[in-house]
C-alpha cells in the first residue's frame, strides 16, 4: 500500500510538473517593441526569394502607371479586392503602398468606399467546404508543394483581408486615425511579398496555385466583421494571424523533415514577419478599447482588452481559444495569455463601457459609436459587470 501510494504521489507530481510546463507564462506581455521600427521601414522592393531577381520598375514606368491609378488608398483597396489575378493583386498592393509612402495619394477623399461583397478570385482553386479540401496524404502534390499551396492560399486571403479593412472602414477616417489605414496598407504590402515568394516556390516545385481545392473560411471572418472595426481587429489579426504564429514553427519542422530547406526558410521568414502584423492588430485593438472605456486606468487597460477580445471570439470563433498555442511568439506580438486563457482563469472584475473617441468631428465619432454600440458591451455573464 505504501509503495502504491508513493507511486501515485510521484505520478501526480510528474503530472503537475507537466501541467506547469504546458501552462502559458504568467507575466504580462509587453507591446511589441518593434512597431515604430516597422512603421519607419523603407519600402521593401523584394519581390522574389533568394537569387531570383525581377526587373526594377523605372521612374518612367511608375509615372505611366500613376496616370491610370486610383487617387486614394481606399480606391486602391476596392480595386485590389476586385482583382482576380494573384500576381496582379500583389503588384497593385505594392504600387498602392508605394504611392502612399511617396505622398502621391491620400487615405480617402471623404466619399464612402463601397467594397466588393467578396474578393475576386481566379478560376482555380475550386473553393469547397473545409472537410472536402484534400489532406497532405490525399493530395496530388508532393508534401512540400501541398504545404506551400496552403500557405499561398493564406497569403492571398491576407492581402484581401488587409485591403478590405482599409477600404471598408475608410468612412471612419477621423474617428480612426490615418495611421490605422497606413498600417494596414503596410501589412498588405508585406503580404503581397509573401504571396510572390510562395508562388515562386510552387513553380520551382513543379506546381501551381489552383492545383488543389481550397476553402473560404478566412474570408468568412471578414464577412462576419464587415460592420465593426473592433470585431475585425479581433478576428483577423488578433485571432487568425495569431493562429498562424502557432502553426508556423510546426510547418517549418515538417518541411525540413521532407528535405525542403528552401520552402522551410520561406515559411520561417513569413512567420517572423507575421509577428509584426499580429502586433499591429493588437496595438489597434487596445487603442480602440481604451478609447471606448470610461475608466482611464492604464493598469486595467489590458484586462479590458483581453475581456473584450474573449467576448468577441467566444461568440464568433470559439475554437480559436483552444491550443496548442505558440506562447513565445504570441508574447512577442504583445498578446498576453489572458487574452486566450480559459474563462476560469480570466479576470472577473472587468467591465467595458462605451465612450466616444475624443475627436473634434462629432459626426465621425457618432458614426463610430453607431457601428460599435451593439457589440462593445460584453456578452451577459462573460465577466462581472
Amino acid at each position: 500500500m505504501r509503495r502504491a501510494a508513493a507511486r501515485a504521489r510521484a505520478s501526480a507530481s510528474t503530472a503537475d510538473a507537466r501541467a506547469r510546463r504546458a501552462r502559458p507564462p504568467r507575466r504580462r506581455a509587453a507591446a511589441w517593441d518593434g512597431l515604430e521600427r516597422w512603421r519607419a521601414r523603407e519600402l521593401d522592393a523584394r519581390r522574389a526569394w533568394g537569387d531570383a531577381n525581377e526587373p526594377t520598375t523605372t521612374t518612367r514606368e511608375r509615372a505611366r502607371a500613376r496616370d491610370d491609378a486610383p487617387r486614394t488608398l481606399a480606391a486602391y483597396a476596392r480595386k485590389i479586392v476586385a482583382t482576380a489575378s494573384p500576381r496582379e493583386k500583389a503588384r497593385l498592393s505594392h504600387a498602392a503602398y508605394g504611392a502612399l509612402v511617396r505622398g502621391e495619394i491620400d487615405v480617402a477623399d471623404g466619399d464612402a468606399t463601397e467594397m466588393p461583397t467578396r474578393p475576386a478570385r481566379p478560376a482555380k482553386p475550386r473553393l469547397v467546404p473545409p472537410r472536402e479540401v484534400p489532406s497532405p496524404k490525399n493530395s496530388p502534390l508532393s508534401p512540400a508543394a501541398h504545404a506551400m499551396h496552403t500557405v499561398t492560399h493564406i497569403e492571398l486571403n491576407a492581402i484581401d483581408l488587409a485591403w478590405d479593412t482599409v477600404g471598408r472602414f475608410a468612412a471612419l477616417r477621423g474617428a480612426l486615425p490615418d495611421q490605422f489605414f497606413v498600417d494596414f496598407a503596410h501589412v498588405a504590402d508585406d503580404e503581397s511579398r509573401h504571396l510572390l515568394w510562395c508562388l515562386q516556390r510552387l513553380e520551382e516545385l513543379g506546381a501551381a496555385y489552383g492545383d488543389v481545392a481550397a476553402h473560404d473560411v478566412l474570408w468568412e471572418g471578414a464577412e462576419a466583421t464587415r460592420d465593426d472595426p473592433l470585431a475585425r481587429l479581433a478576428v483577423v489579426p488578433c485571432m487568425q494571424e495569431a493562429r498562424g504564429l502557432d502553426a508556423g514553427p510546426r510547418l517549418v519542422e515538417r518541411l525540413i523533415g521532407h528535405g525542403d530547406a528552401r520552402s522551410a526558410a520561406i515559411v520561417a521568414r513569413i512567420s517572423e514577419e507575421e509577428i509584426g502584423h499580429v502586433a499591429v492588430g493588437v496595438e489597434w485593438f487596445r487603442t480602440v478599447c481604451a478609447a471606448l472605456d470610461d475608466d482611464a486606468d492604464d493598469a486595467r487597460a489590458d484586462d479590458v482588452a483581453a475581456a473584450t477580445f474573449r467576448a468577441y471570439i467566444q461568440r464568433l470563433a470559439p475554437d480559436a481559444l483552444r491550443g496548442p498555442f505558440n506562447h513565445g511568439d504570441r508574447a512577442r506580438a504583445g498578446i498576453d495569455p489572458s487574452w486566450y486563457a480559459d474563462a476560469a482563469d480570466a479576470p472577473r472584475d472587468v467591465a467595458v463601457r462605451r465612450r466616444l473617441f475624443a475627436f473634434d468631428d462629432p459626426s465621425a465619432a457618432a458614426a463610430l459609436r453607431a457601428r460599435l454600440r451593439h457589440v462593445v458591451a460584453l456578452e451577459t455573464g462573460a465577466v462581472d459587470r
